[in-house]
């Protein structure tokens, strides 16, 4: 698999430009959405801070020598979580009451994002128990405050439009001067006039469109691209099977090429058969069942394929949008997915150490 980090950097620049004067948070939790989290950081230079989920994902960038601003999407648990993220000098989401009291307990003092739920329904203090815990942080050092939308990349959203409503009462509570940190992806390109000081892009850093309708977006550019080797090229006798549980027969003499990849690498076992895998410049339709170490793709007349050419599984020639809705998947899904027996190989000049 190779990761194209120029691509990376492009794509925050298309970020700035969408959302320009804003401060940009890039999200490179879950191993920068499997393209390296550590990587990922070393490129974007331009990023005015990183986000990651867990506590575990941060010291690992720290100790790889990134020192740039990292903020903890989930916050703190415990004292334990609270006292590295003071050694490590993170800034800490608080979502909680719970976490109001464990920053009081501590005596902590810490640069926190106030999260607030406007709709999303996980994390996040209602607007309620905004205005009842308010003097709760007047002795931190409040970054600003963050919510997350739940369906910004679907359009003539009733949730959104009620999201926003409640963001206007926010702004009211908090007041014009006060740091918004709301746009996620898919708001970024669907709303780029939405008013905060931050932006907060995650799967559009790396090259795929987060719209619901999974169409590709042209102005983005891929970044993995993941490819795997063909092992044999067979012949099928026609009603002859093939893979697990007979699944796919043969209705004709063909030839099928066996790849390399399969669910214990990432590639989703519920795939839908015939879906697209590029080959020899190619598209050729998958067919059987996904093994755990394995596919199969039938291959046309005159096709002319050899052990140890290369498929696109996704990637460069085949958007990664077209795969996950022949998986009735996201993109997220994929790329965080790929397993660590995946090599990745890295292009694009990493601009420090």
């Amino acid at each position: 698999m190779t990761i194209d980090l120029d691509a990376v950097e492009q794509n925050l620049q298309t970020v700035k430009s969408l959302a320009p004067g804003r401060k940009v948070m890039a999200v490179i939790k879950a191993d920068a959405y499997g393209h390296g989290a550590i990587a990922v950081a070393q490129k974007l230079t331009a990023a005015d801070a990183f986000a990651v989920a867990r506590i575990s994902e941060a010291v690992k960038l720290r100790e790889a020598g990134i020192g740039d601003p990292i903020c903890l999407l989930e916050g703190v648990l415990d004292k334990e979580e609270l006292n590295l993220a003071s050694v490590y000098e993170f800034q800490v989401v608080v979502h909680s009451d719970y976490q109001l009291d464990l920053l009081k307990q501590q005596s902590a003092r810490r640069q926190i994002w106030i999260k607030v739920d406007t709709g999303m329904g996980r994390l996040g203090l209602s607007l309620h128990e905004f205005k009842k815990l308010k003097s709760s942080w007047a002795s931190q050092s409040v970054l600003g405050y963050m919510t997350h939308l739940a369906e910004a990349g679907r359009p003539d959203s009733a949730l959104m439009e009620k999201q926003l409503g409640r963001i206007e009462t926010l702004r009211e509570l908090i007041g014009p001067a006060k740091n918004l940190n709301i746009a996620n992806s898919a708001a970024i390109l669907r709303y780029p006039n939405l008013d905060a000081a931050w932006v907060r892009p995650g799967l559009m850093l790396y090259g795929a469109s987060p719209m619901d309708d999974l169409a590709p977006n042209s102005s983005l550019y891929p970044a993995m691209t993941f490819t795997a080797p063909v092992i044999a090229v067979r012949s099928v006798k026609q009603g002859e099977s093939v893979g697990y549980g007979g699944l796919w027969i043969a209705a004709e003499d063909t030839e099928i090429a066996v790849i390399a990849a399969g669910y214990a690498d990432g590639y989703p076992r519920e795939i839908a058969a015939g879906a697209p895998v590029l080959l020899g410049g190619d598209e050729v339709p998958l067919v059987g069942r996904v093994s755990m170490d394995m596919i199969c793709v039938r291959l046309s007349k005159g096709h002319h394929i050899a052990p140890g050419d290369r498929a696109t599984l996704w990637g460069a020639g085949l958007p990664i949008e077209r795969v996950a809705a022949c998986a009735d998947t996201l993109p997220y899904t994929l790329m965080a997915g790929v397993t660590a027996r995946v090599p990745r190989i890295y292009r694009g000049g990493v601009r420090r150490g």
